[in-house]
């Protein structure tokens, strides 16, 4: 009896360990960082998109600084923070995937948004060609003071400059318009 004290004990003085979640075979780390400024994010919420409500497109999630459920208030801050997304189909063209993305955000941005954005939009576009097959993971982290970092199969794809661009972007998933309202719900951890 002593001895399993002792070792219930020494469970409760180790570390917690972040865990993975797993949605559709895809596990995502509770506890990521993002850069060399020691950031970390965690998990906020995750989700998998289908499209047709039958594809199993990607599965996705939403890294914060300062997790939050309100989708004005991640906006608002200039925290790091991190949309990742894992590819779930067989394989697909980067420029589509793209084309779907600028298709998305125009959804959620005024047209004077959309004009005043179009150098960045155009920017963001170009960093996708190619290939993507099952498994390859695209993350956009925002960095304050930098911008939009692209990193699409583990290559730094460039940075998109600029707050505005970011916050047009996430409204993708987590806008007026979101491509999904059950996405944007399990990304925003309700």
């Amino acid at each position: 009896m002593r001895a399993l004290s002792s070792f219930l004990l020494i469970l409760t003085l180790l570390p917690l360990h972040a865990h993975a979640r797993s949605i559709s075979d895809v596990k995502l780390e509770e506890i990521i960082k993002v850069d060399d400024s020691g950031a970390e994010l965690s998990l906020n919420g995750a989700s998998l998109r289908k499209t047709y409500m039958v594809i199993n497109t990607y599965v996705g999630g939403l890294y914060l600084e300062t997790p939050s459920h309100d989708e004005n208030k991640i906006l608002e801050t200039d925290e790091h923070r991190r949309m990742l997304f894992h590819v779930l189909l067989r394989k697909v063209t980067a420029r589509k995937i793209a084309q779907a993305l600028k298709d998305a955000l125009v959804l959620n941005i005024s047209r004077e948004e959309q004009e005043t954005l179009e150098p960045n939009i155009n920017q963001f576009l170009s960093m996708f060609e190619g290939k993507l097959k099952r498994g390859d993971e695209v993350s956009i982290d925002y960095i304050p003071g930098e911008g939009t970092r692209v990193i699409i199969g583990g290559n730094n794809k460039g940075t998109v400059p600029g707050k505005q661009f970011a916050d047009a972007l996430l409204s993708v998933w987590v806008g007026e318009n979101p491509v999904g309202n059950d996405f944007k719900q399990d990304i925003l951890g309700y």
